[in-house]
């Protein structure tokens, strides 16, 4: 026996997301779960020809700080998820990828969001003018992947990245 979802209440609507009270019944019993209806995001590791990362600093305003990360982004609504990881490299960072391969997805987080993200490797970047959405603060870095890693367990970093730099090493992509 599948729950059933019995249907959604909106309660909030913001730019990129919904809020829902999703209601739902299993064995007889009904409940409800609230939900953060987003959709699919497209996650990019662009890696340069010395094997370094190029990265963004962007201000979070959710945790009210900097955060480094690889470039990512929302699909919008009928766009592939490969081509909204070529736009957002390029907004982002500026760099153009000349081969780019997917990687995987998953669920960002599953307890309450419906968010499923596309892990994607950029190589053969070829440079051009970054053009960041308006609001976005961004500045583009090169990182050491291993370098990065070695703060895992000192300080909070960013899980997609996190995720996506411990793939493309599983993967050989990383040495």
């Amino acid at each position: 026996m599948e729950p059933r979802v019995l249907g959604d209440d909106v309660l909030a609507v913001g730019r990129r997301i919904k809020l829902l009270r999703r209601r739902v019944e299993f064995t007889g019993s009904k409940f409800e779960k609230d939900v953060v209806e987003f959709g699919e995001a497209a996650i990019v590791v662009p890696i340069l020809e010395d094997g370094k990362i190029v990265m963004v600093k962007q201000w979070r305003a959710s945790v009210k700080s900097w955060v480094l990360e690889v470039p990512a982004g929302k699909v919008e609504k009928g766009e592939e998820p490969e081509a909204a990881a070529r736009r957002e490299l390029v907004e982002e960072t500026g760099f153009e990828p000349g081969e780019l391969v997917k990687v995987a997805k998953f669920y960002a987080t599953p307890g309450y969001s419906d968010e499923v993200m596309h892990f994607y490797v950029a190589k053969r970047l070829i440079k051009r003018a970054p053009h960041p959405e308006a609001g976005e603060v961004i500045k583009v870095v090169e990182v050491d992947p291993d370098e990065y890693l070695s703060n895992l367990g000192n300080q909070i970093l960013d899980l997609k990245t996190v995720a996506a730099l411990l793939l493309c090493k599983s993967y050989g992509w990383l040495s």
